[in-house]
């Protein structure tokens, strides 16, 4: 009898130690979410990310699960797009450019000045009609937008002279990417400018066969720009704007009390990521300062480049989801 007790006590011990040594089972319960973007490390679209991951899974108390793949591991933004429309992946970030050929009404961004100060993309973003905006998204392509990011202005440089005037790039061979709303701002200022892939335009610029091109100051910083070009004008054109998307069939599977988690991590995220570029880009300008870049304001407060690019604007209606979307953000922005 002794004996039998022994071996039982030895086998509650021996299941004891199993079970305080055995790897913990994942709940049942995780959601786990594959979330994709086509840049690298240290990109404010993976700073966004990593805040999201972190805010996503805190927020649902570990009920989701964001597992990050980074670095085009899953194909081009456009590739990422129809993989969150199809359900081959739940969420990713990318500019607003790589959206549009899929869901056309998100198109408006793209406008030469439809944001003239930062502090209007913020306001639209936080506004009701961004509601109005993902039913849209939603009808064309499956998808949504949990957020949206920003990425700085595009300003132009060039090696030759202060440009504070459309009437100052004449003389100047300016290199635009091959998009047309970027190629006829410029002609409507008042030159040609030479459409050129972004791989060629630092040897391009070093050889003098282009005089400048715009950007934003992050990426003139990084791509050491100021060793090939003398002076920046600080227009505000184009905003670098992106969504976080989510595909829609996802998004609907979820339960509320996630759909709420992910929602309010991705609104936070976005203020987090908003800060971090704007530190980076007072960070980046002050770096080409200091290679010994000038900054030169543009006249009158911009008002002659944004007459000349804003008449453009009707040329594009049809492409980027109407005058009447476009007639609804002016009216928000103008609103006190």
């Amino acid at each position: 009898m002794k004996s039998i007790n022994k071996w039982i006590v030895g086998i509650s011990i021996l299941g004891l130690c199993m079970a305080l040594t055995a790897p913990e089972a994942p709940a049942a319960d995780v959601i786990k979410i594959k979330y994709a973007t086509a840049n690298p490390p240290g990109s404010f679209h993976v700073v966004y990310a990593e805040k999201f991951k972190e805010l996503a899974e805190k927020y649902s108390g570990n009920k989701l699960q964001v597992n990050l793949f980074i670095g085009g591991q899953l194909g081009s933004e456009q590739d990422n797009v129809q993989q969150c429309s199809t359900g081959m992946i739940h969420m990713s970030t990318m500019a607003v450019n790589n959206v549009t050929p899929f869901a056309p009404a998100v198109g408006f961004m793209t406008l030469p000045y439809i944001f003239p100060k930062i502090d209007d993309a913020y306001k639209l973003f936080k506004s009701p009609f961004m509601e109005e905006l993902n039913k849209k998204m939603i009808s064309q392509a499956n998808i949504r937008a949990v957020s949206w990011l920003v990425g700085g202005y595009r300003v132009l440089t060039n090696s030759k002279k202060e440009v504070r005037s459309p009437a100052d790039l004449k003389g100047l061979t300016i290199r635009v990417p091959k998009n047309p709303i970027m190629i006829d701002s410029y002609k409507a200022w008042g030159i040609n400018p030479v459409p050129m892939a972004w791989t060629e335009v630092f040897n391009a610029l070093q050889q003098g066969v282009v005089d400048g091109q715009d950007n934003p100051h992050i990426v003139n910083a990084s791509g050491k720009f100021y060793e090939v070009q003398k002076y920046i004008t600080n227009i505000h054109y184009i905003l670098w704007t992106g969504p976080c998307i989510i595909g829609e069939r996802f998004y609907q599977s979820l339960p509320d009390a996630m759909k709420k988690a992910i929602e309010k991590a991705a609104m936070e995220a976005a203020e987090f990521e908003w800060n971090f570029v704007s530190a980076e880009e007072a960070k980046a300008l002050k770096l080409c300062q200091d290679k010994g870049m000038k900054m030169v304001e543009p006249a009158d407060g911009e008002k002659e480049w944004i007459e000349k690019a804003r008449a453009i604007w009707p040329k594009f209606y049809k492409s980027i989801g109407g005058k009447e979307i476009v007639d609804q953000v002016v009216k928000i922005l103008e609103s006190k």
